[in-house]
């Protein structure tokens, strides 16, 4: 089942996602519906639904705060949670999709960051170099769960840096301040180009999957950077996966529609990708099924 749609783009945040490579929706989640994706994590670092890899037993007396701050980061939360999984099809998230996608979009991740103070962020990097769409279709909605900012580690990009279509290459990052993922190298532009998206705790920012974008690590003396990630392309494009996947498999059925017609929904859908913690430091990033 899909959601419905509502509200689609106003002209200036079009115009800001096509010259600017996002747009942010100020206060698209009540706090309501905010600490119900909070508590979920908490549920999710306990192993309340079952076994996670990465994630350990608790101890007795472990409190929430202390077992979240373990974690970076769990992807797929979707595949364990419920609540998170029905948050792929909000309608503040759906509107705004069909206004840059197009009628029919299909979710391929999600991602929970907690980052706890003195926890990494992530080297410069183009979603796209993860999740192939082929057709520039990716979009990223990242729904902050706290107020993100400078100190905290909030999320730097590029102004524009989509907008040539390029993929630049990737390499291991060797900088301690960003976890194990990779990093994009040889585009042309320096850090002086970056600006930082501070924003308030329920506002989600939606962006390009060839923006380039970091995070820098959490300095706040406490306290967590938490955000939602949900990724989405075009339900006509084809989903390679090739990081996850070889080649020669041509189209990942791991999906979830969330609006419109699925013109391959007679593939049916596969359950392949598994809920995992994702490693802190270089080297130990495996994308494991």
């Amino acid at each position: 089942m899909t959601t419905q749609i509502t509200s689609q783009l106003s002209e200036p945040d079009f115009e800001s996602y096509r010259e600017n490579g996002y747009f942010i929706a100020e206060g698209a989640l009540t706090l309501s519906e905010i600490d119900d994706i909070r508590n979920d994590a908490v549920s999710i670092c306990r192993g309340t639904y079952g076994p996670v890899p990465g994630i350990e037993e608790p101890e007795p007396g472990e409190t929430d705060d202390q077992i979240i701050a373990k974690y970076i980061c769990i992807h797929h939360p979707q595949k364990k949670s419920g609540v998170i999984a029905k948050y792929l099809a909000h309608p503040a998230i759906v509107g705004p999709l069909t206004s840059v996608i197009g009628p029919n979009v299909k979710c391929t991740q999600s991602m929970l960051f907690i980052k706890a103070s003195g926890k990494p962020g992530q080297a410069w990097h183009q979603d796209e170099n993860f999740l192939a769409t082929r057709d520039r279709s990716l979009t990223a909605a990242w729904i902050a769960l706290d107020d993100a900012t400078t100190e905290n580690g909030c999320i730097w990009v590029i102004p524009g840096s989509h907008k040539s279509g390029i993929l630049w290459p990737t390499r291991e990052t060797t900088d301690d301040r960003f976890d194990c993922a990779d990093e994009a190298v040889g585009f042309p532009y320096g850090d002086d180009d970056a600006i930082p998206v501070e924003v308030s705790t329920g506002s989600i920012v939606f962006f390009n999957g060839y923006l380039l974008h970091r995070s820098l690590p959490n300095r706040a003396p406490n306290g967590y950077r938490r955000a939602l990630v949900n990724h989405y392309m075009s339900a006509e494009s084809l989903y390679p996966n090739s990081f996850e996947f070889p080649v020669e498999r041509a189209d990942n059925r791991d999906i979830i529609m969330v609006v419109g017609v699925d013109p391959y929904a007679y593939k049916g859908i596969e359950n392949r990708m598994k809920t995992q913690v994702r490693p802190e430091r270089m080297g130990g990033c495996k994308w494991i099924e």
